[in-house]
């Protein structure tokens, strides 16, 4: 069931929110015997999408239409269409939508670029608000953080001379999506020059993540663990 509110209180975790309809409170009881239901809140953005993000957006679509051949109100067109479907994202304008839905429109693009290493005129990197979302989105598509060429994993804490990257405790450790030639750069300049210079970081992945994305099986995380846990 849905019920219209306002949000007049967030104190830590808890955020107290006024019903509009008494009514549909009430109902809450009815339909949910657990004392704590679960709640999925949808907080309306007001905001509205502002002209960097706008700037940002079209720069992006202008290097799609140029990689694919389209016209750019034909790649917006048919990213839109994408992104309704992947999203299940209500449709919106460019001209009025909120930051929000620009946001998550902008990451989209840039993943979709990234998987397909489409060529763009500035690095992905300057595109993205979200630097954590970046990272993640460049290990999951192997595409470099500075340049989107196609990458390896790379690990910002050293393995170890004579350590076997294949048996690497790779939960440990933080990583990042490079091609060679900028491997080769943090290699030689060494990390904090590196990091500096394109201001960039390594993350830590979780075990599902790790394993999603090929980097580390289960099965290998349950020897370096001693375990025979079964995980789904």
């Amino acid at each position: 069931m849905n019920f219209i509110g306002k949000i007049t209180e967030i104190n830590g975790r808890y955020v107290t929110v006024k019903v509009d309809d008494l009514l549909s409170l009430g109902l809450i009881n009815s339909v949910n015997d657990d004392e704590n239901p679960e709640v999925d809140v949808t907080v309306v953005d007001k905001r509205l999408i502002s002209p960097v993000q706008r700037r940002k957006t079209y720069a992006i679509l202008r290097d799609m239409s140029d990689f694919f051949g389209y016209t750019l109100d034909e790649m917006k067109n048919v990213m839109k269409g994408l992104f309704y479907e992947t999203m299940d994202a209500h449709e919106f304008s460019l001209g009025n939508t909120d930051i929000t839905t620009a946001r998550t429109f902008i990451s989209f693009l840039l993943e979709f670029a990234l998987k397909y290493h489409i060529p763009m005129r500035k690095p992905a990197l300057e595109y993205q608000d979200d630097l954590d979302v970046y990272m993640y989105q460049s290990l999951k598509n192997r595409s470099c953080v500075i340049c989107g060429l196609a990458a390896d994993v790379h690990h910002v804490d050293t393995v170890g001379m004579g350590n076997d990257r294949r048996t690497v405790d790779h939960r440990e450790k933080h990583l990042i999506a490079l091609c060679r030639a900028h491997h080769n750069e943090a290699h030689n300049v060494g990390w904090p020059v590196f990091a500096q210079k394109y201001h960039v970081k390594g993350i830590k992945l979780d075990p599902e993540t790790l394993q999603r994305l090929g980097i580390m099986t289960f099965k290998r995380m349950e020897e370096i663990d001693g375990t025979t846990t079964n995980v789904q």
